[in-house]
């Protein structure tokens, strides 16, 4: 399938990547290192300074990649590069340099606190064995990020990063330097209390049994309370 064969060519990817430029996973594939994995359309990466970014730029191409886009991304906003090809199957990479801004509430991720809050982790893939050990931002810096983004997708992945062992008192100290928006907090409470909620969850994730689901909402409910 499509899927597998892209989740073995990015991490292949990646794996040319590391060493040769610093970088940090966010997005899709840095939730698969903490829960149940999901597919991912593209791979999102956080630099610390345009001149990382032009690096991860001319190793890319060196792989077939050329510039797609630049500007706006459809989360998030700021200098970064958006590169894509079409073999051996089509793939995205998006490069974001020195910091990751909302596009919704303006809220500014520095690179910085990113790298500060990452750690090296293994991602798996969802559709094959495929794994690799790389930086990716800590499950509570994920945890904030997306809780502030908040679009469908990441309300599924904020709830399947409640079901882990988060450090509450991690999020309040990212929470100090980068709040999460009231407006957010209440548009996840109202999604996940919504109708329909676990049926597109497990459309992602797979089934989850109705103990492991409330559970995991209580979880949320009580941590986004707590900031």
């Amino acid at each position: 399938m499509i899927f597998e064969e892209r989740e073995k060519f990015i991490f292949s990817l990646l794996e040319g990547l590391k060493g040769r430029v610093d970088f940090v996973v966010i997005g899709g594939y840095a939730i698969n290192a903490y829960t149940l994995p999901r597919f991912s359309v593209d791979c999102d990466l956080v630099v610390k300074d345009k001149k990382a970014m032009l690096a991860v730029k001319k190793i890319l191409e060196t792989n077939g990649f050329a510039k797609k886009a630049t500007g706006t991304l459809p989360g998030y906003k700021g200098e970064f590069l958006c590169l894509a090809t079409k073999k051996p199957v089509i793939t995205t990479f998006d490069i974001l340099a020195s910091n990751v801004e909302d596009r919704i509430t303006g809220t500014m991720f520095p690179a910085e606190l990113i790298f500060k809050n990452s750690t090296k982790r293994t991602i798996f893939g969802k559709g094959s064995p495929t794994k690799i050990e790389t930086r990716v931002a800590d499950a509570e810096m994920l945890f904030v990020m997306k809780a502030v983004s908040c679009r469908k997708p990441d309300i599924r992945d904020v709830f399947m990063l409640a079901s882990t062992k988060l450090d509450k008192e991690k999020i309040l100290q990212i929470t100090k330097e980068v709040p999460i928006p009231a407006e957010s907090i209440e548009k996840i409470t109202s999604k996940v209390n919504s109708k329909g909620f676990k049926d597109a969850l497990q459309g992602v994730f797979g089934m989850l049994p109705e103990k492991q689901f409330e559970t995991s909402k209580k979880k949320l409910l009580a941590l986004l309370k707590g900031v």
